[in-house]
């Protein structure tokens, strides 16, 4: 997940009566987190990005189920659910009784503990390509493993990365593929400073949903290493992914590039096996955290023995592949995430319950655009939504251009935040197995009469 720095308002978006109405709102209601932005300000780069047309974010409090609330008591049903990690909805019961368990007994070690082997078991029954498992501590670390891992491995160094991707903070992730033009090759394009320019000569920009892609990937297969893509991206949820996705492993097999599939988010998301299930798909090596942790810190790399060893570099020849931190494999992340895992295993049906909510809320959402004639969409997968302010067709993160509805959409993200629905800046939107029915009908109810108010305004 990209963090931004946080952004205030906007001077140059319209004052209009109803934005301002609810932007005066919403400022008598956070009094408490305008006090805490201030403090902030002069100690914290926080990392985290306020969207709406007000001077500050709102901070939170506590979460239970599908709702959080901020520290000034307002609640609001919830659609960030950690970043996607929250599968079951915040502070479930079993997850919560396992985070208390260990918390009697220690929560951290540094060295081994027994909680770390039953959440290995579950991740190496449910995801197919997981013949060994490795823990680290985040999503940014596994791709990083993950990458040097393949590139020992393979013998190569270059790393194949779709346009619209998110695979971490680390070097390998800051070089985009950007669109060049009418050109369908895309060129690579630094999206962080302090990143050395061989990393970027490293890195081979690929078109996602572009079979231009596959052409080359033949042609660098003697120089790639591995290919990564995310089985839905989560920046651009498209349900019509798989006959790419299979192209992508099969071209991979054919040159002997590492197939990699990232999980990060898919993964206890989208299926109980997460893409690899949903799409049959077994890659070479798959990278998971988020769900699979209950909340807590996590990563996960996973995937075929021969290159999994490479961490334990037994043949003798190279040194084995660094991975480790002092925060690895914690008793408090293992114990919760076991017992997450435990749950969804267990409890199958929040799959379909969480697909069926998904899919009535962008069809609810797209009718009445449809029949307001409203230049916006929605589009979902399961559980990940993302709401497009643009009435043109999405592919790829190529065709997403939003910047002449950019006011219409933090407008959008004010009225519903001031309504109870809190919206992300990032985009990335989640419904959790917490969700109920009721919940997505008062988010319908909220997102239409959003949208009724930004109209009246003139921002649509």
């Amino acid at each position: 997940m990209r963090h931004e720095t946080m952004q205030n308002s906007d001077p140059s978006t319209p004052s209009t009566p109803r934005l301002d109405a609810a932007k005066a709102d919403m400022m008598a209601k956070t009094a408490r987190c305008q006090a805490m932005t201030e403090d902030r300000e002069a100690l914290l780069f926080s990392g985290m990005r306020a969207n709406l047309l007000m001077p500050h974010p709102i901070y939170i409090a506590s979460g239970d189920g599908a709702h959080i609330t901020d520290i000034d008591g307002n609640e609001y049903i919830d659609t960030v659910m950690g970043f996607g990690a929250c599968v079951l909805g915040h502070r479930h019961p079993d997850v919560a009784r396992a985070i208390q368990r260990v918390s009697g007994a220690g929560w951290h070690f540094g060295i081994h503990s027994h909680e770390q082997m039953p959440l290995a078991e579950m991740l190496h029954e449910a995801i197919p390509c997981a013949e060994r498992i490795l823990f680290c501590n985040t999503g940014s670390e596994a791709t990083a493993y993950a990458m040097r891992a393949a590139r020992t491995f393979a013998g190569k160094e270059k790393v194949g990365i779709f346009d619209g991707y998110w695979h971490g903070m680390h070097d390998y992730c800051m070089v985009t593929p950007a669109r060049d033009g009418t050109n369908t090759r895309p060129k690579g394009q630094d999206i962080s400073a302090g990143v050395p320019k061989a990393i970027h000569d490293l890195t081979v920009p690929l078109a996602y949903r572009n079979r231009v892609s596959l052409d080359i990937i033949r042609e660098k297969k003697d120089e790639l290493a591995v290919v990564l893509i995310e089985p839905v991206q989560h920046s651009n949820p498209q349900p019509d992914v798989v006959d790419f996705l299979r192209e992508v492993q099969d071209v991979c097999r054919e040159c002997g590039v590492l197939f990699l599939l990232d999980e990060m988010v898919t993964g206890f998301r989208i299926a109980y096996g997460g893409g690899q299930e949903r799409f049959g798909l077994t890659p070479d090596l798959a990278t998971l955290g988020k769900a699979c942790g209950g909340g807590l810190p996590i990563g996960v790399v996973a995937g075929r023995e021969d290159i999994m060893r490479t961490f334990v570099g037994d043949d003798g020849t190279t040194p084995p592949v660094f991975a480790g931190g002092t925060f690895t494999g914690n008793p408090m992340s293992m114990a919760a995430g076991a017992a997450s895992v435990a749950y969804m295993r267990d409890h199958r049906e929040i799959y379909g319950h969480m697909e069926e909510q998904g899919n009535r809320l962008t069809a609810a959402f797209n009718s009445h655009c449809t029949q307001h004639n409203m230049p916006l969409h929605m589009s979902n997968v399961g559980s990940m939504f993302h709401i497009y302010f643009q009435g043109n067709p999405v592919y790829s993160s190529f065709d997403i251009d939003e910047q002449p509805l950019a006011a219409a959409k933090q407008a959008f993200c004010l009225h519903a935040l001031n309504l109870g629905v809190l919206i992300s800046g990032g985009d990335k939107y989640y419904l959790s197995a917490a969700h109920t029915a009721e919940h997505v009908d008062r988010m319908i109810d909220i997102f239409t009469e959003t949208l009724s108010l930004v109209r009246e305004d003139g921002l649509l």
